[in-house]
């Protein structure tokens, strides 16, 4: 099955912002995308409706003052609860919960102060970690909750794992956490899938961190019981960007990308293919030296091992990929490139979400919120589809000539 990713439609937003200081999210029932950003001292939460085809963003209710502050970081789960985190201009890192519905947001809940003195921090959805789960996505399942992971790398050193609840009532709630040691720089991701441990849903977490010149990797357990580590590994090697990915093959069955930077000169860098076991053991079966330079990854399915990937091209223009990792045990390279495109964006910073359908066959919709030239935010929207390749069929076809005299 051959690949293709068209562009569909842009928006120009008023108003500019640096690394950090932008993300976006997405709805895929109600087809609304979230933007949270910084914006003349505050961050602000708005929303955008995505036509069917993907060609136009309509605004969906008033912009929504956040807090006051400029890094910020937002989560948006299937029961339409929302979370945006951000640094306020005390460098306390701070969150606050709302509820959408299909016309934009309805509520918010009351702000939290997670900590202070931060420096940089991750987030990612967690989902479901405990309750009953069904196994196919298709199915409309209701929760009063969903669960967010959050790592903060504080002033005075060390960084932690938090897990973070989004209730009905659209409050957050932030515990348990666990201290992740030393490092400088952390980044996070969590599996797509939940796993089955004692009747509970938790799920796999893994981080990336830098410390002391080193890569070190981390396999954690987060659940409302608590938030555990499982394995540690290290390696002696620089780390510029580095960004994780979580995928599950199937239930249970996690694995992760990581792309740190430089790889083997500055110009290329590595990808790393690491499985988990039950217990949380980390087991590296694929590398590889790619000349791109992953910033984002979004998830382009509910299960497998299919990424959609954000990246600059050589010269510097924003270009979105699909690429498909080698499954443990697989033979081959570790990624094999489906399909990109590239934009006519000269971007600074990026990110990148996916509206994923309920069925595999249907096209998957991506968004990137760039920062361009001008200043400006810039929406995109891509749209990923398989395409047939036409083959002739049946007998070949039989030539003519003229009758000889």
């Amino acid at each position: 099955m051959a690949y293709a990713i068209d562009k569909q439609g842009a928006l120009e937003l008023v108003g500019n912002g640096a690394e950090y200081e932008f993300d976006v999210g997405a709805h895929t029932a109600s087809r609304i995308v979230y933007v949270a950003r910084a914006k003349s001292g505050s961050v602000r939460l708005q929303g955008w409706k995505l036509a069917a085809d993907g060609s136009t963003f309509t605004s969906a209710g008033n912009e929504h003052v956040v807090g006051t502050g400029t890094r910020t970081r937002i989560v948006v789960f299937d029961n339409h609860r929302i979370v945006v985190v951000w640094l306020d201009q005390n460098s306390a890192l701070c969150a606050r919960g709302y509820t959408g519905t299909a016309n934009g947001i309805a509520a918010e809940g009351d702000g939290v102060t997670v900590e202070t003195t931060i420096t940089n921090f991750d987030l990612v959805s967690v989902g479901v970690t405990t309750g009953v789960q069904q196994g196919d996505p298709g199915n409309s399942v209701y929760y009063a909750y969903r669960h967010f992971a959050l790592t903060t790398l504080s002033a005075n050193g060390g960084w932690k794992l938090f897990l973070g609840t989004v209730h009905d009532s659209a409050d957050v709630s932030i515990g348990p956490v666990s201290v992740g040691g030393p490092g400088d720089k952390v980044t996070l991701s969590v599996a797509s899938a939940n796993e089955i441990v004692n009747g509970a849903h938790p799920r796999k977490a893994f981080t990336l961190c830098r410390d002391a010149g080193q890569i070190k990797t981390r396999s954690w357990r987060v659940a409302g019981a608590g938030v555990t580590s499982l394995a540690t590994a290290a390696e002696s090697k620089a780390l510029g960007i580095g960004v994780v990915h979580g995928m599950s093959i199937a239930q249970g069955n996690d694995v992760f990308a990581t792309v740190v930077w430089p790889g083997a000169s500055n110009d290329t860098s590595r990808l790393q293919l690491t499985s988990l076991t039950a217990g949380g053991a980390m087991s590296v079966y694929a590398t590889a030296e790619i000349t791109q330079i992953p910033r984002v990854f979004a998830r382009l399915h509910h299960y497998g091992s299919d990424a959609a990937v954000a990246y600059l091209s050589g010269d510097g223009h924003l270009t979105v990929a699909a690429w498909r990792f080698c499954a443990p045990g697989a033979a081959g390279a570790a990624r094999t490139v489906l399909a990109s495109k590239v934009g006519d964006e000269l971007p600074t910073q990026f990110r990148l979400t996916s509206l994923l359908p309920y069925d595999d066959a249907y096209p998957v919709n991506l968004v990137t919120l760039s920062r361009v030239a001008s200043g400006k935010l810039r929406l995109v929207s891509w749209l990923l589809k398989k395409t047939i390749i036409f083959v002739p069929s049946g007998p070949p076809t039989v030539g003519t000539a003229p009758k000889p005299p």
